[in-house]
């Protein structure tokens, strides 16, 4: 009778535990969650430094992106000296805003900047705020080629008044860019800068074809550093194999051959349905005609 009592206990006490999980996890799905709103900071040595602004809400443990939201960014301070742009964010949430040529000589002359960010209140979204400070930074790739051995040595620098002075402890990704998505260089995915601010990694990308002269386009960039933001610096290199400009495929018999350069099984194929399907219409025509003089 015991051994029945405790079994019982047991079994409630699940059933209330597994109702009490359910009950927090439905009360949390039920909240409704703030809109969030982002800055992320974007240069590179071949565009002008530019901001992506985020909106996005988490629904059912996802972040899902928020569209139609006006935000307006300033530089340092909110004023209108200091406005930088306004934008609506698309379906993706997102809104791009491109540094003005205006602000040049404060960009040039500052080695640390604030961005704000305010948006205007949207039916039951409330009007939202979002800062960042970024210290000014950049990265120098050169290439290296001793006894055979192909390198790539990145230096990352941070502007300290009106010097660049080499940064320890950066994490940054070398990779190839490719049109399908860029490629490491070698095994590694990420490196990080020493003591003296620089990487040095091996190449290990030999095989890869470039362009018709040769040519890759190597890249070293930081994602979503928390003092830097997203840096980015494109170099190109002889590296690749030459892209070979073979006319002679297309000129003879393959499937991507040219005109009138059809393979010939693929052209039996094709006609042998062609003359089964009109040998079958033929043969019905014929039997029909045979029916209606039977019929006379």
């Amino acid at each position: 009778m015991k051994q029945l009592q405790n079994k019982l206990r047991i079994v409630i006490s699940t059933i209330i535990l597994i109702t009490g999980i359910k009950a927090i996890s439905f009360a949390q799905d039920s909240i409704v969650a703030p809109v969030l709103l982002d800055i992320k900071y974007f240069v590179s040595d071949r565009q002008a430094p530019y901001l992506i602004v985020k909106t996005k809400i988490k629904k059912e443990r996802k972040f899902l992106p928020v569209k139609d939201i006006t935000v307006v960014v300033f530089l340092n301070e909110k004023s209108n000296t200091s406005t930088l742009g306004k934008i609506i964010t698309n379906e993706k949430g997102e809104g791009k805003i491109i540094i003005p040529v205006s602000f040049k000589s404060t960009w040039d002359s500052s080695s640390e900047f604030t961005f704000k960010a305010t948006s205007e209140p949207v039916g039951k979204t409330e009007a939202l705020t979002a800062e960042v400070v970024i210290k000014k930074a950049k990265l120098v790739l050169d290439t290296l080629n001793e006894d055979g051995v192909r390198s790539i040595r990145i230096t990352s620098l941070e502007k300290n008044g009106s010097e660049w002075k080499p940064v320890k402890g950066v994490e940054v990704k070398i990779m190839v860019k490719r049109l399908l998505g860029d490629l490491p260089i070698g095994d590694e995915e990420s490196y990080t800068t020493d003591s003296s601010g620089q990487i040095i990694a091996q190449f290990k990308r030999d095989s890869l074809p470039g362009d018709i002269n040769g040519n890759l386009v190597l890249l070293a960039k930081t994602e979503d550093n928390d003092l830097y933001g997203n840096l980015l610096i494109e170099k190109n290199c002889k590296w690749g194999k030459p892209l070979q400009d073979n006319n002679d495929a297309f000129n003879s018999r393959t499937l991507w051959g040219a005109h009138f350069k059809t393979p010939f099984w693929l052209l039996g194929i094709a006609y042998s349905i062609i003359i089964g399907v009109w040998g079958i219409i033929i043969f019905l025509v014929v039997q029909i005609f045979k029916i209606k003089k039977l019929g006379a």
